[in-house]
Parts: C-alpha cells; structure tokens; sequence
C-alpha cells in the first residue's frame, strides 16, 4: 500500500496544474538584452552616422578657397626692367537662403529615418528574443513533464515489484514495467539535452540575458480588446512603417535640395595684388557665378520619381502590416482557445490515468491497461503545455507589437544607452 500511495503522489505531481508565474524575463532586463543586441548596435551607429552628416549639411559644405601667384613683369624698354608681382586672392561660394533650408530639410529628414531603422532594429530584436525564449520555455516545460513521467514510470516498477512479491502478478509485467520506465529515461533525457540547447540559443544571440535555470508556464490570458484596435494599436507603434514612411519624406528633401542647386552658385572674394615691385598695389572684390547644366534637372526628377516609389511603397506596406497585425490577433484568439480545449482534454485523460493506476494498485485491471493510460495522459499533457507555450507566446507578440511589453521608444537614447 506504500508503494501504491507513493504512486498516487507521483501521479498528482506529474499531472498538476503549476501555479502561475511570469513566463517573461524581467522587463528591465529584457530591454538591457534588446540595447546590447548586435542588430541594435549597428542601427544605433547608422543614427551617428546620419546624426553627424545632418550637422555637416546644417552648417553647409561651403569653404574658403585661398589663391596666391607670383609673377615676374618684363617690359621692352631701353632699361629692359624686369619687375617681381604677387597676389593673394580669398573666395568662399555663398549658399542662398533657400539652399540653406533645404539642406537642413534633408539633414532633419536623414536623422528622423535612422531613428525609425534604430527603432525597428529594437522591435524585430524584441521578434527574436519572444521566439527563442518561449522555444527554450517549452522544450524546459517538456523536459519537466518527462522528468515526471520517469518518476511515475518508477513508482509504477516499484508497485509491480509488490504485487509480484505477494503473488499478486505475473513476473511478465516487471518486463512491461522497466521497458516503460526505459523509455520515459530516454525520453527525459533527449528533453533536457533540447531544453539546454535551446537555453544556449538565447544566450548566444543575447548573452546579457539572464535566463532561469527553472521558469514556470503562466496561464494565458484571452488577447484584449477586439481585432481593429489591436491593429490601429500596432500601425500606430509600427516602426517599420514609419521608417518607410520616413525614408519617402528624405527622397522628397532631397528632390527639394536638387531643385535648390538648379539655380546659379555664387562665390565672393577679395584679392589683393602687389605690382611693379610695390610701386603699385591693387586691393578688390571677384563675384564668380556657377552656371548649372541639364544634369541637375534629370538629378531632380529622378530624385522625386523616387520619392513617388517610396511612397507607394509606403502605402503598400501599410496594407500588408494590416493584414498581418489582424491574422496575429486572430491567431492569438485561436491559440487561447485551443489552450482551453488541450487543458480540459489533459485533465480529463489524467483522472483517468490516476483511476487506472489506484485500480492496479488494489490488485484490479491490467497492466497494460495502466500503462496504456499513463501513456495517452502524458502525450494530451505534452500537448496542452505545447499549445499553453503558443498561447503566452501569441499573446506577448500582440503585446510587443503595441509597445504594451517591453520599452522600445527612443527616448531610453537619452538616458545613456545610445
């Protein structure tokens, strides 16, 4: 009776329902991992990149251009002079008020779609980072259940065993009961090594993280709100969307900043000039006028052709992230759903596994029948923990998506990270 009291436990401890808990990694920590991601790294230094050209266009590419000569003057005359000359010349081009708006236009324009791509660079990292870890949170959750099942499967030897010695039962079932329990030690063990290479997996791609050596599943939630608002919620955050959007509003700057350069580029200096070995000596003003050519005029037009492109390109895009934001919020209804079902499906296989097993132990139906049982209730159990993984996983994208999880504005730039 120890042995089948024994077994009862065991059975309850495989098949529970665990409390619930956080099934994501702390906020602040996940945000630390998601600022030292490489993908991060790289949209950040974009940013300085553009951050630094838009200063230069600010204060114009316009330099001082500094001239000198030095002649000598011959004049054919009965005393045959020759006289030493010099000069030095100073000229800077001008850039006209409408060429100065347009370049800071562009320089604004640059800087606000590295900020976009710094931006999307965040949220697709915050993509990965949901994927690896609730990959590596259900091969963990398996690796328990398997775990359990080996437990069970050696309570079950152990009340063979008894029944054996008290004549009870054939030898033949021992066999049956260390195959079972053969097995579920395989099983356990192919899941913990895929519980450590997924946990490596997270690690590898963001080694700042700190992952749990033992996390449990929470129990999902239904995904708030209605299918609409979920969309207009994840367009409004949508970084993707805005760094095309974005990089429409450069194409048009820098259309604009072609237009300006069609005009003539005007250059003004001062010279001074030192004649007749310093018998005389010339001080003036040059005004100099670039006379653009026909490049410049297909240089804008192309430029705003590709501004028309990016733009449609835009409207295109917004349509598909629709179609999208809406089929993940149906998928994650969905998947709340077939939790709902999985879990009632498992509960329901799990009492009768329990029903089976005390019905051996008091010397009632057979063993195959128990194992049988046993086996159908861990595989409904995998299942429903399965699909409780895609649930909270479904549920958390919706989340992230509308900037609901995890802080991904670029207003944490301030705070020292970029």
């Amino acid at each position: 009776m120890n042995a089948l009291r024994t077994l009862c436990i065991a059975l309850a401890l495989a098949f529970a329902v665990p409390a619930q808990a956080d099934s994501l990694p702390p906020p602040k920590a996940a945000e630390a991992a998601l600022w030292a991601s490489p993908r991060v790294a790289q949209a950040r230094a974009e940013l300085a990149v553009q951050t630094l050209n838009g200063q230069g266009l600010q204060r114009g590419r316009e330099e001082w251009n500094v001239g000198a000569d030095v002649a000598r003057r011959s004049i054919d005359s009965a005393t045959r002079d020759n006289r030493a000359e010099w000069g030095l010349a100073l000229s800077r081009p001008l850039r006209l008020p409408a060429r100065a708006a347009a370049d800071r236009a562009l320089a604004g324009a640059a800087v606000a779609q590295a900020e976009a791509g710094l931006g999307e660079a965040l949220h697709e990292s915050g993509r990965q980072l949901l994927a690896l870890w609730f990959a590596w949170l259900g091969e963990a959750d398996q690796a328990k259940r398997w775990q359990a099942q080996h437990d069970v499967a050696t309570e079950q030897l152990a009340v063979v065993n008894a029944r054996i010695r008290l004549g009870e039962a054939p030898r033949a079932e021992r066999v049956n009961a260390e195959a079972a329990l053969a097995q579920a030690r395989l099983q356990a063990q192919q899941a913990a090594s895929r519980a450590q290479q997924a946990r490596s997996r997270v690690l590898a791609h963001y080694p700042a993280l700190v992952v749990p050596a033992d996390l449990e599943l929470s129990a999902p939630v239904p995904p708030e709100g209605g299918a609409e608002a979920h969309v207009e919620a994840a367009l409004a955050h949508n970084h993707e969307l805005a760094q095309a959007r974005r990089h429409a509003a450069r194409l048009r700057a820098e259309a604009r900043q072609l237009a300006s350069q069609r005009g003539v580029d005007p250059s003004l200096g001062v010279y001074y000039r030192n004649e007749g070995d310093g018998d005389e000596q010339v001080i003036g003003l040059n005004v100099g006028l670039t006379l653009p050519g026909p490049a410049r005029r297909y240089e804008q037009h192309a430029a705003e052709q590709s501004s028309v492109a990016a733009e449609a390109a835009a409207v295109a895009l917004e349509h598909r992230l629709r179609q999208e934001a809406r089929a993940d919020f149906e998928a994650a209804v969905a998947a709340f759903a077939d939790w709902q079902l999985a879990e009632r499906a498992a509960e329901a296989q799990e009492e009768a596994a329990r029903l089976a097993a005390r019905a051996y132990g008091l010397g009632e139906g057979e063993l195959d029948s128990v194992l049988m049982t046993r086996r159908l209730a861990l595989e409904t159990r995998l299942q429903a923990r399965q699909a409780q993984v895609v649930a909270l996983a479904a549920e958390a994208r919706l989340r992230l998506d509308s900037h609901r999880l995890w802080s991904l504005d670029l207003d944490t730039v301030a705070d020292g990270r970029a």
